[in-house]
């Protein structure tokens, strides 16, 4: 009984020693066998720009002029009248405001008389000269150089009365000009947006600025600023967290807060990285309590194709344009996912993530292919719920991955904050929000929004 019961021990022992065996070189092994790097995959939710649940983020934006002028009042001038109002329309040559001209002919007056004044030392002070050269003509050797000395002061002095006659001559074309140009006029078609009365160079006149709020902070020098009108941009704004979603020059679309279903078409031209602002909110989630946060944001700012039916201060989404309004059907992914062969052409096939996170080449069902956008239809061998990686040298099968975890979790019970602006479930009758706080707000699409 002894020796049976050492048997069942030992066979107990092979066993256990089996499967772990079994669990390093099958579970580990395999690791080991491609080394330790592991390869990035990102959602094919993502990639595609739409979520698994039909979700696309969204970024809030304002309407904002491409150009403002700014008119600030010249130098040594006060204005007299003004001939405009905050908000009112002005089209070019419209006339903003004029000086007021007495002191500045009284100072043209002043200058005439010392341009005058300056001549006559001049030719009094050559005349001299030449009385002292003739006078050093007839003295001895010694005594020349004291007429020397006087003529060269002399003539020093002329030189600084003639350049003290051509500043002033400076200044009185420039207030004949002013005077001529006594009423300034407007250069561009806008709205009014600010008269500061501050810089109007009337001492009289503090803390009597009025101005239209458009969203934009107006801290320079002028006294009247001017927004054009008939060429709108949008100003959006991102988080530092998702900034890389957009890049300069990718195409985007402009939704309408009111109606959903109206939209423009942009390019993104320029991502402000140098003038970030910092704000602490809450951030929200299903099932989670919210915390404080404190993030930056970045401007950024979209061309539009055509401005017709927007607003100046208007708000709006900007999302980036994946082909979402498109009339077409099924998943389409971008080609470059694709693996090529030696001859650098495409194949049906791309690196994914098998479901216990090892890399491998899976191949697809290719359907049509988008020569503008340069994607291919997929028919079968991928959905939204799976992650792939962008063929790379060095990737093999086998090989460990690790997912892209900034991907906003779209499962049915879990929604995260992952965006500056707006996070939008067109698959609902209601539609969830974050705004630009990161605040979650829940409202009916029936309902019209300002």
């Amino acid at each position: 009984m002894k020796k049976k019961g050492r048997i069942i021990l030992l066979l107990i022992i092979l066993i256990i020693a089996a499967g772990a065996a079994i669990w390093f070189f099958w579970f580990r092994g395999s690791k080991a066998a491609v080394g330790d790097e592991l390869a990035f995959v990102d959602s094919v939710a993502s990639i595609t720009g739409v979520g698994a649940n039909g979700v696309n983020n969204r970024f809030s934006g304002v309407v904002e002029p491409q150009r403002t002028e700014k008119v600030e009042v010249a130098s040594g001038m006060k204005v007299k009248d003004t001939f405009v109002s905050v908000g009112q329309e002005v089209e070019v040559g419209t006339e903003l405001f004029s000086y007021d001209t007495d002191e500045a002919q009284d100072s043209i007056t002043q200058l005439e008389i010392d341009i005058e004044n300056y001549d006559i030392t001049i030719e009094s002070t050559q005349a001299q000269i030449k009385q002292y050269e003739k006078e050093r003509d007839k003295v001895s050797d010694d005594e020349k150089m004291a007429y020397t000395t006087q003529i060269m002061t002399l003539e020093n002095s002329i030189k600084r009365a003639e350049y003290e006659k051509k500043s002033k001559q400076a200044e009185l074309e420039s207030l004949k000009r002013q005077i001529a140009n006594a009423v300034v006029t407007s250069t561009l078609k806008g709205v009014v947006k600010t008269i500061n009365k501050n810089n109007s160079g009337n001492s009289d006149d503090t803390n009597a600025s009025s101005g239209m709020d458009d969203g934009s902070d107006d801290s320079s020098n002028a006294y009247m600023t001017i927004m054009a009108t008939g060429d709108y941009r949008i100003k959006g704004t991102i988080n530092e967290q998702n900034i890389s979603d957009i890049q300069q020059g990718a195409n985007v679309i402009v939704h309408s807060r009111v109606d959903e279903s109206i939209t423009w078409n942009g390019v993104i031209t320029s991502i402000d990285m140098e003038n970030a602002s910092t704000s602490q909110s809450n951030s929200y989630s299903y099932g989670n309590d919210n915390s404080m946060s404190t993030s930056s944001t970045y401007p950024f700012y979209v061309e539009l194709e055509d401005s017709t039916g927007l607003m100046l201060g208007q708000h709006v989404y900007v999302e980036n344009d994946n082909g979402q309004t498109e009339e077409r059907t099924g998943l389409w992914l971008p080609e470059y996912y694709l693996l090529t062969d030696e001859n650098g052409e495409v194949t049906p096939y791309v690196w994914a993530a098998s479901d216990n996170d090892r890399l491998e080449m899976r191949g697809l069902t290719l359907g049509e292919y988008d020569e503008e956008l340069m994607e291919y239809e997929i028919l079968d061998g991928l959905d939204t719920s799976d992650y792939i990686a962008l063929p790379m040298d060095g990737l093999q099968e086998g090989q460990g991955v690790t997912r892209n975890v900034d991907q906003m979790d779209s499962s049915d019970d879990e929604w995260l904050d992952d965006s500056d602006g707006v996070v939008y479930d067109d698959s609902m009758d209601e539609g969830m929000l974050f705004d630009d706080q990161g605040s979650l707000e829940v409202f009916d699409e029936s309902v019209p929004m300002e």
